[in-house]
């Protein structure tokens, strides 16, 4: 799969007039080989299934303990398939004038309120994912891990999160492999305003992600875990 050239992308249109003055985000789609071949409406390209590009940002730290916790977002925004359930701290479709890095500093800041360097992100690598199940039925993930611990206090409301809690992100793991049926977690969320609470996570919180999506969390808990481990990335773990 070919990298994309940002300043290629940079000379798309991002958006255009929509009905009653929105605006309707253009996405740059794909040949198999990775070649962009144009740009869509979003809502044409999941209608089409045509291959387009999702960034995802992981949000990992070792506690005081050496304990490994994991950041994720509560899903809040209406009309969202997923809502309710957990999700990374924050994703989104790759605009058509976005880089991959961009597209995750500007998701970051619309869903969880977090400024990020972008110079800074580590790429952990990416994923083609067919999906047929899901919204995004062709799509090219690329995973980041955020280079510096984000707190749980640092987060803040937003339209898309309803929000956000921390769990050991080993126990993430087995629950999204179904090995286990809730882990505890802290959480601050809408309804508590900034207190921050105990909140279990069940396979209920994941329930709406189709199995392909179901083993990219798992994936994105053992690429963290060979980052912590060893200081190195590992793209094999998305093959």
């Amino acid at each position: 799969m070919k990298a994309h050239d940002s300043s290629e992308r940079k000379r798309c249109v991002n958006r255009i007039d929509g009905v009653d003055g929105e605006v309707d985000e253009l996405l740059a789609i794909y040949d198999p080989e990775g070649n962009p071949i144009g740009t869509k409406r979003r809502a044409e390209v999941h209608r089409d299934g045509d291959l387009h590009w999702v960034s995802f940002l992981l949000a990992a730290r070792l506690d005081p303990a050496g304990g490994r916790r994991f950041l994720l977002q509560l899903r809040g925004r209406a009309g969202d398939p997923y809502r309710g359930q957990v999700d990374c701290l924050a994703g989104g479709h790759i605009a058509a004038d976005e880089s991959e890095r961009e597209a995750i500093v500007r998701e970051c800041r619309e869903e969880a309120g977090v400024e990020l360097d972008p110079r800074t992100l580590i790429y952990l690598g990416k994923r083609y994912l067919d999906n047929p199940g899901g919204v995004c039925r062709r799509v090219i993930d690329h995973f980041y891990l955020a280079d510096r611990p984000i707190l749980l206090e640092e987060t803040a409301f937003t339209p898309e999160a309803e929000g956000f809690v921390e769990v050991d992100l080993d126990e993430f793991g087995e629950l999204a492999a179904g090995r286990r049926p809730g882990i505890a977690g802290l959480a601050r969320t809408r309804e508590h305003g900034s207190a921050i609470h105990p909140l279990q996570i069940t396979r209920g919180h994941l329930s709406a992600y189709t199995e392909p999506a179901l083993k990219n969390f798992r994936r994105s808990v053992r690429a963290i875990g060979v980052y912590f481990d060893s200081g190195k990335v590992d793209e094999s773990i998305w093959s």
